[in-house]
């Protein structure tokens, strides 16, 4: 009896046995999982939402920015000609007193940066277009820095939108709605500016300008200004 038991290949068979019963019951396991997770998935895979925007339904979101932007567009040119403050003055104090200045006027949302609306006349000096953020950079007399109009066609920066005041938070859903806005206020802006003053006519011309900027104190860059009307 003891040398059938010790028989080396009784063994052998015996674990090919065992072997054979755990192969099969794991494929009867991955089996039974298939058959489980096609009639009761775990996860379901749904589009993106579509972003919405008041008064739309459908539109793809460059289409509902425009359309909201639509609804004020005429107010921008007449606020900043009765509100813009002249940036020759307003500057150094805003340099001096960013809390103060920024309070007497500039605007912001909670604790960002303030924001201002700016008028000014200087010579454009110099003329970059090799950065897709293009700028023009002015020497306005009384002065001593320069600043510097943006011409895309990137532009950068939030100052238009959050500087007037006409558009608010509260008035999206989301945050992405919100930057749609500004993205096409800056188109807007960038385009009615420069189809006065073409870039490839600024250079050594002496211009005015309406515009807004956001004041970062710790930039050593001149201020950036998105404008919204430009002229000779």
């Amino acid at each position: 009896m003891s040398s059938v038991i010790n028989d080396p290949r009784v063994s052998a068979s015996s674990a090919r046995r065992k072997k054979n019963r755990t192969r099969i019951a794991i494929a009867a396991a991955a089996v039974f999982l298939v058959i489980l997770f096609a009639i009761k998935p775990p996860f379901v895979v749904r589009p993106l939402p579509v972003r919405e925007s008041p008064g739309a339904s459908s539109q793809p979101v460059e289409g509902k920015a425009a359309q909201f932007v639509d609804g004020f567009w005429e107010k921008v040119a007449p606020l900043f000609e009765e509100k813009a403050q002249d940036i020759a003055k307003v500057l150094p104090e805003i340099r001096a007193d960013p809390e103060s200045s920024g309070a007497k006027y500039g605007r912001r949302e909670a604790t960002n940066p303030y924001n201002y609306m700016v008028k000014g006349t200087g010579k454009v000096i110099e003329v970059n277009t090799k950065s897709a953020a293009g700028t023009a950079e002015i020497e306005i007399p009384g002065l001593s820095e320069k600043v510097a109009l943006q011409i895309g066609p990137v532009v950068r920066g939030t100052a238009l939108r959050d500087a007037t005041g006409l558009v608010s938070f509260n008035q999206f859903s989301n945050q992405l709605d919100y930057a749609d806005v500004s993205k096409e206020l800056n188109s807007r802006a960038l385009k009615t500016a420069l189809a006065a003053a073409p870039a490839a006519s600024l250079p050594g011309k002496s211009v005015t300008f309406y515009g807004a900027f956001t004041f970062d104190p710790h930039s050593k860059s001149p201020v950036l200004i998105t404008p919204v009307k430009i002229g000779f």
